[in-house]
């Protein structure tokens, strides 16, 4: 069990250990707070203070997504399997 000496308090004001099983750990900093770093098998771990306040990541047109999400020489775009048979998905992405 955790000493006295190994405890804070987080941002929701209870005393957490900073060790636990023998892996430092992060207290909770609060909504927004915390920016996890590195990679897990994928691509960088995403929060949310890596989007808009309001949380609406929506943008104006399918040209402006493709040109924000980071679309580089040989990937592949692909549309859900129910948006086939002549939908305009894909005319427009082309």
């Amino acid at each position: 069990m955790a000493r006295e000496a190994d405890l804070v308090q987080n941002a929701a004001g209870r005393r957490v250990p900073t060790i636990v099983n023998g892996a430092q750990q992060v207290p909770y900093l609060g909504i927004g707070k915390h920016r996890p770093e590195g990679r897990r098998h994928a691509p960088a771990i995403r929060s949310c203070s890596d989007y808009p306040p309001g949380g609406d990541k929506r943008v104006a047109s399918l040209e402006e997504a493709l040109k924000r999400c980071g679309l580089r020489d040989g990937m592949v775009i692909s549309t859900h399997h129910h948006l086939r048979d002549g939908d305009r998905v894909a005319l427009l992405a082309l």
